[in-house]
This record gives C-alpha cells, structure tokens and sequence, in this order.
C-alpha cells in the first residue's frame, strides 16, 4: 500500500499515478532499473496481499474456521493495523536516520494535507483489516480498491480536476463492479438478477454486511489519502513519510479507541470490546503482519518507486489484489463466485485502465524522446553540401554541364595542404563526359579507353585524385601509358523505386524508417520527383576515368548536379532554421513509435 507518495492522484491502483515513492529522493541522474523495480514491486503487492492471511492468522481462534470467533473482540483488527502502521512509523524513522535526511525532517514544515493524508490511510488499514476478519477476503480486497474513483471525485469536486470520458467510463464501471460484488445484480441460474435485499450475515461471517461497510469504508478513506497525498509535492518522500506514518497510527489508534470504548460501555456491543486472548499460534500471525506487511513490504515498495516510471509501478501494485484473492480460496476455502469475478474485473479494469494508458503512454514517450534525441545528433552531424551558383542552378533546371563546388566537410573528398595546419580548400569537379567526348579527349592524347565498372562510392583502395582531365591524360602518356579506363554513369528520371531506394539510405542514416520520412517529407519527396524530372536523362551523371601507373590508381572524377532526395530534405531543414528541425524531429519521432505500435 503506498502510503507516502506525493505526486498528484490519478485514477489507477493504490499509488497508481500517485508518484513514485523514492521520486524525491531520487539523485539527479539516476537511471531506473527496470527488471529489479518490478520484481521489487511485486514482492511488495505481494506482501500487501498476504494481509487477510496475516490477520485471521493473528486473531483467529481457529485460524482456518471464521464461524469458531477470535481469540479477542471485533476491534482487535483496528489494533493490528496499529501495530503494522507503527512498524512503519519505526521504518522509517529508521530510514530517515541511516539516508541523512533528519535535516529535511526538521525543515519540513507540517500542513493539514501531510497530516490528513496520514490520517486518512491509518483510518483506511485499520476499516481494511478489520473488514477481513468479518466478510470474505475477495469482498474487503475488492471494496478497498474503489479508492482511486473516490479519490478522482475528490478531485474534480474541490480542485475542479477535468475528467476525461475514458476516466468516467472507469467510474461507472467500478460501481457496477461493486453491485457484482456484493451479489445485489449479477447471474444465477434463473440468468440475470437485481437483488437489493442486501446478505447481512452468513454462517462463517455473521457480521458480513458490517464488515462489508467497514470494506466500502477503508476505500474512501484510502481515496481520501491519495488525495491529500496529491498536496506538499516539494516535500522529500522519507521526511513526509515519517509524518504520514505517525498520523496513520494515530488515526488507527482512533478507531480502536472508539470500538472498544463503544464495547466496553454498550453491553449489546460486548463484541467490540479487545479483550485480547492470543494463543502463541496468534502472537506468530501478529508478527509476521507487522514485519512482512510493513518494513518488508514498505522497503521494496520504496525500491520500486525508485526504479519504475508512476504508472508501471500504479499498475503492477494491482498484483495484491489477486494475491489477497487467492488466498481466500485457497488457504480458506472462500468460493469464488461468477459474480465475483465480473465485479473483481470491473473494479480492478476500472481502476488499472487509466493507470495501464498512462504506462503505454509513458513507454511511447520515452521511446519518442530518445528517437528525437539520436534524430537531432544525426542531423546535427549530416553535412549539408554548399554547391556553386550554377550547381543550385541545375538542380533547379538541369543544365548540360554545371561545375560543382564541394565543401570540405566529413564524407567528401579534399585536398589537404599540410602546413602548421590542416587546411581544407574546396574542390571544383569538371562536368561529367558521355563516352563519345571521352574517346575525343582519349584520342586527342593518343590513349586507348576501355569501359570498366568503376564506382565512386565503393572505391576502397587509395588512389590520386586528379581534378582536370587533360592533367590525368597528359600525365598518363608522358609516365609511359598507352591505355585508361573509364565509366559512364546515367540516372533514369527517378520513379517509385527510385524514391524508395533513396529513402532507405537515408532512414539507416537517420536512424528512423523509411516510412515515417514517407509521411513526414510527403512534399519534399513530391518536390524532389518534379525537380528531377526537369533534367535531361541524355546526360551523364558520373564520369570515372582511371590510369595504374607503378601499382598506384590515378583517377579523375567528372560530376554533373542532380537532384537527391537527401539533399532535398536537409535544404529544407536548413532553410527553415532550427524551428523546421525541430519540427521535423518531433513528428518524425511521433510516426516512428506510432509505426512501431502497429507491428
């Protein structure tokens, strides 16, 4: 049961959106560890379930027959929440002095919120423990479980909190839930019933109905905790909860004070007085309630408010109502009836739905931000190439043979002049040749060409880059060669395969898919289709030619501009300025976890 959070209520398990318990605490940095939060947080639901176990263990006089009574009056199960709020109290006090935080204690100062809210959860254990010795576990476990609705009605009545449809659907279906619940509508073999005449009292449980009412009684009370607990969120977890703790166990200490003042002074309500007889068998069952629901459970809960997002952590806490309910029919033999299982789905759905949608959207959020994040440092490091006035010409309208400056920047090649420094200086490629101008330049120098498979982009071995042509030819006819090779490169005018190709090279680039930059650049993509198809595919887009010479490859490159998605799409962004990266990061981070939803 999470006492102490402090982030505001949402509707959800007991501490569902309530904020994690460690979030204060918690040094800047940290990083949750996901698998041990979980297992941790299912540790502690699980010793929040074992509660009716513990307490008919402690109080029973035959721990495995309710009809045999208790070995002291109907209060005694307000004194056993007594005893696990003040182990708490201790754990935490405890806890307070061994993480150096008696300083935040003292300077935290006391509102009716901090107080209340401890108030209400010891009026909310002292109702729950006491409800499980007078009605059936699956009845207590489920009617405390109304305390996220509760606490969402308080909020919308004095903080005027919108509730969303989804958030009243959730409501309805927890009070339906109870109905089912307590057998007042539901299937029996006649079909569906509405039965109002409400089942006070049975042969194990003479006291069902008011046990049933302390049960509905511990969920407002605890719905009331949470909403107070949504006030004082500057407060530090274990300073508040040592605050919490002390007020819960004197809000438990009242209601035994009351029931057992009612018994002692109504002869016709005898039962209430304590009138504590435990056998050893008893005092065993106490301790372990005290020890394995309090410090055991309160210590992993606390880890698990470390180490799991709100939502997670709201969410997996419902694991104590199947642990309490399996208990039930277990270890006591309690029926599980059809209609208590639809009202325990209608409860436990109404209240996990919202926390489960807040943990799915959480999950998307993170994963949008950290596809943002590698987005943004890829583009950041994508070099966008500055080409001449006559290259940005061509893209435009295709010239036969525009020259194209090539900054010095990562990818591309330079040539560096080795002085003090490094000095990058732009290279200025010819225009790329067809085979006929190559065979007259080949020819002019007396060389023979043959055509080879050269590719630019696949080139691996070191080799001479020569920027004029006429320089590599002179040169290989004066170093005694007699034959180059050479390739010719033409682009189609680009079509659907053509864009497709283009855009899985640049999704492995950016680290996203290739659809999500479908959706997002739909009129870049439009854009650079029309753009390409101005140019005149006659022409050549890559020239190659290469002479060996003494083992060692000299190469002349010839580029004629033309369009490129790529360079489309990073213009654009830059064009815009930082506001169009952004927002191209943030929706095309959106469609990428919204594709990833969809496999």
């Amino acid at each position: 049961m999470a006492e102490s959070n402090n982030k505001p209520p949402r509707l959800g398990a007991k501490g569902a959106g309530t904020g994690s318990p460690g979030d204060s605490g918690n040094p800047t940095g940290y990083e949750m560890r996901l698998g041990f939060g979980t297992i941790a947080m299912l540790i502690s639901a699980t010793g929040m379930g074992l509660v009716p176990l513990f307490s008919r263990w402690a109080t029973r006089t035959d721990m495995l027959d309710g009809a045999a009574g208790l070995n002291a009056g109907d209060s005694i199960g307000a004194l056993m929440a007594v005893g696990r709020m003040g182990m708490g109290l201790v754990f935490f006090i405890i806890l307070l002095v061994a993480t150096r935080k008696v300083h935040l204690f003292k300077k935290l100062k006391l509102t009716p919120a901090i107080a209340l809210g401890g108030l209400m959860i010891g009026l909310s254990l002292a109702c729950y423990v006491t409800s499980t010795l007078l009605t059936t576990v699956s009845n207590a476990v489920l009617f405390i479980y109304i305390g996220p609705v509760i606490c969402v009605l308080l909020a919308r009545i004095f903080r005027k909190e919108p509730m969303s449809a989804l958030q009243w659907i959730c409501l309805a279906a927890v009070f339906v839930g109870m109905l089912f619940g307590e057998n007042l509508i539901g299937f029996n073999e006649s079909g569906f019933f509405v039965d109002f005449s409400l089942q006070m009292s049975t042969p194990e449980f003479p006291m069902k109905g008011i046990g049933d009412a302390f049960g509905l009684a511990s969920g407002v009370f605890y719905g009331a905790s949470m909403f107070f607990n949504g006030y004082r969120k500057d407060a530090d977890t274990t300073a508040r909860g040592v605050w919490n703790f002390l007020f819960a166990v004197l809000g438990a200490g009242v209601v035994t004070i009351i029931l057992n003042s009612l018994g002692s002074m109504d002869p016709n309500m005898a039962n209430w007085a304590l009138n504590i007889h435990f056998t050893p068998f008893n005092w065993v069952g106490a301790v372990l309630l005290w020890i394995i629901c309090g410090p055991i459970a309160l210590g992993f809960l606390l880890v698990a408010g470390r180490n799991l997002p709100a939502a997670d952590y709201g969410t997996i806490a419902y694991w104590e109502v199947p642990v309490a309910i399996f208990t039930g029919l277990v270890v006591f033999g309690e029926p599980l009836t059809v209609n208590t299982i639809l009202g325990g789905i209608l409860i436990i759905g109404g209240g996990a739905v919202p926390s489960i949608r807040g943990m799915i959207a959480g999950r998307k959020h993170k994963q949008e931000v950290e596809i943002r994040e590698n987005l943004s440092a890829r583009l950041e490091a994508e070099p966008v190439p500055e080409v001449a006035p006559a290259a940005k010409d061509a893209e435009a309208a295709a010239p036969a043979s525009p020259a194209v400056t090539m900054r010095a920047v990562p990818g591309e090649p330079v040539k560096v002049t080795e002085r003090l420094t490094h000095i990058a200086t732009p290279l200025v490629f010819e225009p790329a040749l067809t085979e006929d101008q190559l065979a007259a330049a080949f020819a002019q120098q007396g060389l023979q060409g043959f055509p080879a498979e050269l590719d630019i982009a696949e080139r691996t071995e070191d080799h001479v880059q020569m920027m004029k042509l006429d320089d590599l030819l002179l040169f290989a006819k004066e170093s005694g060669a007699a034959a180059v090779t050479y390739d010719v490169t033409y682009f189609p005018h680009a079509d659907e395969a053509e864009v497709s190709y283009q855009l899985r090279h640049l999704a492995r680039e950016l680290g996203i898919s290739e659809e999500a930059i479908r959706e997002v650049c739909a009129d870049e993509i439009s854009e650079y289709v029309e753009l390409d198809a101005q140019r005149d595919a006659n022409l050549p887009v890559h020239s190659i030619v290469e002479a060996y010479l003494g083992g060692t490859a000299f190469a002349w490159y010839g580029i004629n501009e033309y369009p490129r998605l790529k360079r489309v799409i990073l213009r654009k962004l830059a064009e815009g300025g930082q506001q169009a990266q952004q927002a191209f990061v943030r929706r095309a981070s959106k469609v990428q976890v919204d594709l990833l939803e969809d496999y």
